[in-house]
């Protein structure tokens, strides 16, 4: 999978490449020209570093494009505003794209670092350009939520109660999950890790409580303080167990970068979810790194004898 990653990465990176030197042409605000120079130069050289693993793995290369795209005609209907929303779009899909290399790079740890350090980049390029769009009135607002008990100011957006929400709800699944299973798990390093999966939930939960105390979002119910054991602790085997919580961590991983894109009026909550997102990759890079060590991950279809 990892050969694939690095395969699909590239083709998006050369996509976005070849959109920017096309709209670059018919931008008219210099100030976004500066800024779409500056992500051109980190996509060169995120490719250049791709294309050299690509050549140390043997994998098969996809097409590059052409060295620049020049265009003299300018075109006065295509605003920058429009511009703008083309290049936005590209960004949201290529994240998607390196979310999927990150999460799915199970076998070679340096790739997945690789992956991860460009994920980090690209939600970091996402906050500059939304944050330039918002100052040039580019950006429509969306659909403010309104709570039975109006606040002062309106700070959320309907999408961002459902994430501090739904980011809620998920948590306290994973709690209840994990408190679960710590109270079946053999091996006694895998129970410390569980342990402390448990106070890093518990850290965040608190933190989505408060802020749902904070903006009126409706707090779901909270899982029970401690889980009545019932079932012989010999039917549930460790490396089940943390095959499964191993999931839910990459589920985690996407729910926090839907979270991050999704919220698109409250800039210090974006902050917030892109904090958890960083968060929750550290915690996947060791939960995983863990596993492998114990022989309890599954190992794909290798690409070569080399991946």
């Amino acid at each position: 999978m990892t050969a694939y990653n690095i395969w699909n990465t590239l083709r998006a990176r050369y996509g976005s490449i070849e959109t920017f030197q096309m709209y670059k042409n018919f931008i008219h605000d210099r100030d976004f020209d500066l800024l779409l120079n500056q992500f051109l130069s980190t996509f060169l050289k995120e490719v250049k570093i791709l294309e050299e693993e690509a050549a140390r793995y043997s994998v098969t290369l996809p097409k590059r494009p052409a060295a620049d795209i020049k265009i003299d005609k300018k075109i006065d209907e295509l605003t920058d505003r429009f511009i703008y929303r083309k290049i936005f779009e590209d960004l949201v899909t290529e994240m998607y794209a390196l979310a999927r290399a990150y999460r799915t790079s199970t076998t070679n740890d340096s790739m997945r670092d690789l992956f991860k350090d460009a994920l980090l980049g690209h939600a970091s390029q996402f906050q500059v350009l939304y944050k330039y769009g918002k100052l040039k009135s580019w950006e429509d607002n969306p659909p403010a939520y309104k709570p039975p008990k109006p606040m002062e100011k309106e700070d959320l957006s309907v999408s961002e109660t459902f994430h501090i929400w739904d980011h809620l709800n998920f948590r306290y699944d994973q709690l209840e999950l994990t408190q679960f299973y710590v109270s079946f798990a053999h091996d006694t390093s895998f129970i410390a890790a569980l342990e402390m999966g448990i106070k890093l939930l518990k850290k965040q939960i608190e933190l989505f409580e408060q802020m749902s105390l904070k903006f009126n979002v409706p707090v779901p119910e909270r899982p029970p303080a401690k889980i009545v054991q019932r079932v012989d602790p010999e039917a549930m085997e460790d490396h089940f167990m943390y095959r499964v919580l191993l999931s839910g961590i990459q589920d985690a991983v996407d729910l926090h970068m839907r979270a991050v894109l999704e919220t698109v009026r409250n800039d210090h909550l974006r902050e917030v979810f892109i904090d958890l997102f960083k968060t929750e990759m550290n915690a996947y890079d060791k939960f995983l790194k863990y596993g492998k060590a114990k022989g309890w991950t599954k190992v794909p279809p290798m690409y070569g004898e080399l991946v």
